[in-house]
């Protein structure tokens, strides 16, 4: 039964391999997920149970350290996670109860990373703002006067100050682009106060706006051949603003 655990592993390899670029990281990544699903089907089963709750940590260590959000890293955090559980729960030796301790402490690392660097609901889902509860024109308000902002001369980001990965996001778009001719911050969620500390803290130099929105942040607001979307994460958002894709 035990060899079931590997496929997690191997399924987590498959992901990075398929999605990430061949990078120092990347190539040690899927070489341990494939020692780790390997091992799960010998009497060394504990040591890949323990080798993938490592694995979580050193991917979650290098995200923040490095500040990027990598959510193909995680989704394969995740596979990785349910091989620790499975391993976990049928063990039946000495380190039984070890490894369930083990199993629960990186499952709260993981939700804990989770909840703090990537998007998370303020209300309605992402496809009700994908389906069209998003328009070209954006009513927002600057300094207490109401403006509209046309997503096609600039595309919105919207954030709030609580959200890590907005603090991500705003920290790489401020350094590309700190005077926001590209790209305008419009904050949701939180005392202008605070998202104006959050900008500078960022050296961004350009006007804030603020306004109501009820979906997932960071989400980008980019209007481009007509066509008006909500963009979510940190790779997708950087790459529209940059102008790599559309």
């Amino acid at each position: 039964m035990r060899y079931y655990g590997g496929l997690f592993f191997i399924s987590a390899a498959v992901l990075l391999a398929a999605t990430k670029s061949p990078d120092i990281f990347t190539v040690a990544a899927v070489a341990a997920c494939a020692l780790m699903a390997a091992l799960s089907s010998t009497r060394h089963a504990v040591w890949s149970a323990i080798g993938g709750a490592l694995l979580i940590g050193a991917s979650l260590a290098l995200q923040s350290a490095l500040s990027y959000r990598c959510t193909d890293c995680i989704k394969a955090d995740l596979l990785i996670m349910a091989g620790v559980i499975y391993l976990a729960v049928t063990e039946s030796g000495g380190m039984k109860k070890s490894l369930r301790v083990m199993a629960a402490v990186a499952t709260a690392m993981l939700a804990a990373s989770a909840l703090l660097h990537y998007p998370v609901s303020t209300g309605f889902s992402q496809e009700e703002a994908r389906g069209g509860r998003i328009s070209q024109f954006i009513s927002v308000a600057n300094d207490g006067e109401g403006a509209l902002l046309d997503t096609a001369v600039r595309p919105a980001l919207f954030f709030s100050p609580s959200c890590g990965a907005c603090r991500s996001v705003l920290e790489k778009l401020a350094a590309a682009d700190p005077e926001g001719n590209g790209w305008a911050p419009v904050l949701t969620g939180g005392s202008p106060g605070e998202g104006r500390d959050l900008l500078d803290s960022n050296g961004y130099l350009g006007v804030m706006s603020w306004s109501e929105w009820d979906a997932a942040v960071p989400a980008l607001i980019i209007t481009r051949d007509g066509q008006t979307r909500a963009l979510y994460g940190q790779e997708e958002i950087l790459r529209a603003v940059r102008g790599d894709s559309s």
